[in-house]
């Protein structure tokens, strides 16, 4: 009985040994042929192996290495391809020109993680919390941790304030050796998009725009100066906020927006907050729009929409909509991707597989040469189009399917005209429910003098479909 039980034990130990090693060469083998990713200049989305196409994403936030673990498992199932990671979050970096190595170490296994589980990973060199003071303009503000960051004067550090940061002081040297350490170390690694500067520069404290140009343009400098695959660069600010010498300066490859819905007119409704301000700054600046953060409510995850039950389906018409608004990415969701840990809640639970109805509808599809493209809807729906002249994504909503409740009706009879460019006159479409992301019909459509006239099927919530331009 006792050799029976022992060699149980053997068996069972070799067959975990076993699993773990498989499980490892598993993740080996992706992160060793890892998709490539790049920016093309003069172009609005991220090539994948040379094509034009939509990203998925999450801000990352973890605790610990089996969260870690288990955490980028599930978001490379879910379908998304990218983590932005704020590396002076969660664990804060002793010293200010010396890189803390204990410090590094931990996204150099952070980095090397994700690639393992084939995802790439936008670094946030500094956030606006470490250089806020506790107050911006006079508006009070939580989350601020000048008093712990070692740079503040207090701490044996060179700034008497945070905005030192931002002007030609001592300070800014300091952290742009600090950079370009980071970046030299970082820039041979294979899973990195590019670099995020700052996160919502406009909340360090004593910010003035012409002090945040000059400081994003001198980091842009020296990380360009560093990295010799010369990937693409950015900074964000708070929310919606715009800084038009920033977005217009040659400092930023792509122009981050965080769109938080609890602002007015919205209400909770992000999808349209999404599809405003995307096509508002794609018109303004013609340059590549990212969305570096969102979310049903930028405030902390307390009696707010994103924890209510009909939440979800705020956060699907979300994703949608950025598929076909012309942003270059999707979802990057805020409490709900992690920071909600801060709470004591699991809200990414009731999101995980949110991505993956969208993927679907996206599978091969090549966004080049996609712009915003016009439709006419009748007073019961809304929604957007995307598209080149062979190509064209709809994605449309029950108009009273909104904020705060969402609620679901079933809707039919309905035509959407499509402003089609190009010169095809004979369009197949495709209809795909929202739910699972499968086609479920398919007919035909043709231009006439006003557009492509779709009749729609009748559906429940929200609609995509695609048109494929024949005979061209």
């Amino acid at each position: 009985m006792r050799k029976t039980r022992r060699w149980r034990r053997v068996l069972l130990y070799t067959l975990t040994l076993l699993t773990a090693t498989a499980s490892f060469a598993l993740a080996q083998e992706r992160a060793n042929n890892l998709p490539e990713i790049t920016l093309h200049k003069g172009e609005f989305f991220f090539r994948v192996n040379g094509r034009p196409s939509f990203l998925l994403g999450h801000n990352l936030s973890v605790a610990s290495e089996e969260e870690l673990r288990v955490l980028l498992a599930q978001i490379a199932q879910s379908g998304e391809r990218i983590v932005r990671i704020q590396i002076t979050s969660s664990r804060r970096p002793r010293g200010t020109r010396e890189v803390d190595e204990a410090w590094a170490l931990w996204w150099d296994h952070v980095f090397d993680l994700a690639a393992q589980n084939g995802l790439y990973v936008l670094p946030v060199f500094s956030q606006w919390g470490d250089w806020n003071d506790g107050g911006n303009d006079g508006t009070p503000l939580v989350w601020h941790y000048w008093e712990q960051n070692p740079f503040n004067a207090a701490l044996g550090g060179p700034a008497d304030s945070p905005v030192e940061l931002l002007r030609n002081t001592q300070t800014r040297q300091l952290w742009l050796e600090w950079l370009r350490k980071l970046v030299t170390r970082w820039q041979g690694r294979p899973n990195i998009l590019g670099w995020e500067i700052f996160s919502e520069i406009d909340l360090v404290s004593g910010a003035s725009e012409a002090d945040g140009v000059d400081f994003v343009e001198n980091a842009a400098r020296a990380i360009r100066a560093a990295d010799t695959h010369l990937r693409p660069v950015t900074a964000s600010l708070s929310g919606i906020n715009d800084w038009p010498s920033l977005s217009r300066s040659d400092a930023l490859d792509f122009i981050e927006i965080h769109p938080y819905a609890n602002l007015e007119p919205f209400n909770g409704n992000l999808d349209d907050l999404i599809l405003q301000t995307v096509r508002q700054r794609l018109k303004q600046y013609g340059k590549p729009i990212f969305l570096g953060e969102s979310g049903l409510d930028a405030r902390p995850p307390v009696n707010t929409l994103s924890v209510g039950a009909e939440a979800p389906a705020g956060i699907k018409n979300a994703i949608w909509a950025a598929a076909v608004s012309g942003v270059m990415n999707g979802r990057m969701l805020w409490w709900e991707d992690g920071y909600d840990a801060y709470y004591h809640l699991d809200l990414r639970a009731k999101y995980q597989d949110l991505c993956l109805p969208v993927v679907s509808f996206l599978q091969n599809v090549d966004y080049t040469g996609f712009r915003p493209i016009d439709i006419a809807l009748d007073h019961s729906t809304q929604g957007a189009a995307l598209g080149n002249s062979r190509t064209i994504l709809v994605w449309v909503r029950d108009a009273r399917s909104s904020a705060p409740k969402w609620p679901i009706r079933s809707l039919r009879g309905l035509t959407v005209t499509v402003s089609a460019p190009g010169p095809a006159r004979n369009w197949k479409v495709d209809f795909y429910d929202t739910e699972s992301g499968r086609m479920f019909k398919s007919t035909s459509a043709h231009r006439r003098a006003g557009g492509i006239a779709v009749l729609v099927p009748s559906f429940r919530g929200s609609i995509a479909f695609k048109l494929q331009a024949l005979g061209i």
